[in-house]
């Protein structure tokens, strides 16, 4: 979680030092997204997704991305970042609403990653759940919380560059900053889905 807490840092500074023209570009996305819960720790999520254990609880969301300042240039890519409002519903073994308001820092490189890989984010916000959710109940011995940290990690590929579409996979945190928020447990999720500009 501290390294979550750093990124969140380093992106509300590079926010901060970026100057912001006169006239910027306006541009917003709309994300639809599903996926599945699992038993992970994020780590391993990450380092050893064929060790993932899914869980019964699924989850369906959309989210809208308005661009906070235009690109700014790197070596490697453009570098943008977005507020991802978003709105999420759960099922199966979890019943509830979840709301989550990342700010995201997007890299768009210029030539693919592994022929696939367009681009790499990461997001994090506040999270709401409309209530205490089940698996993260369990998951923390009978202790949960509906207001916890929310981050993501994202791996995108474009539909094309001129059709402003692509398509992404994502780990869904829900984070109590290993008791930092207080106490309880996390969760996470799996999560593919579709993004278009409008």
């Amino acid at each position: 979680m501290r390294l979550a807490l750093r990124t969140m840092i380093l992106l509300v500074a590079l926010g901060l030092i970026t100057e912001r023209p006169a006239q910027a570009e306006t541009r917003r996305e709309i994300s639809v997204f599903g996926g599945i819960l699992t038993d992970n720790p994020w780590e391993e999520l990450v380092f050893t997704p064929w060790n993932a254990r899914y869980e019964e609880p699924g989850l369906v969301g959309v989210a809208a991305d308005f661009r906070l300042f235009n690109p700014v240039a790197t070596r490697v890519g453009e570098l943008s970042f977005w507020l991802e409002p978003q709105v999420v519903r759960h099922f199966n073994l979890q019943d509830h609403w979840e709301f989550n308001l990342p700010v995201v820092a997007r890299l768009e490189t210029k030539r693919p990653v592994l022929w696939v890989i367009d681009s790499f984010a990461f997001g994090i916000g506040p999270s709401h759940a409309s209530k205490v959710p089940a698996l993260e109940e369990r998951r923390g011995d009978g202790e949960a919380a509906q207001n916890l940290i929310y981050w993501h990690f994202e791996l995108a590929h474009d539909l094309g560059r001129e059709a402003d579409r692509s398509v992404f996979l994502r780990l869904h945190h829900r984070s109590d900053g290993y008791g930092l928020i207080g106490p309880g447990a996390s969760s996470n999720g799996v999560v593919v889905g579709l993004r278009s500009a409008f």
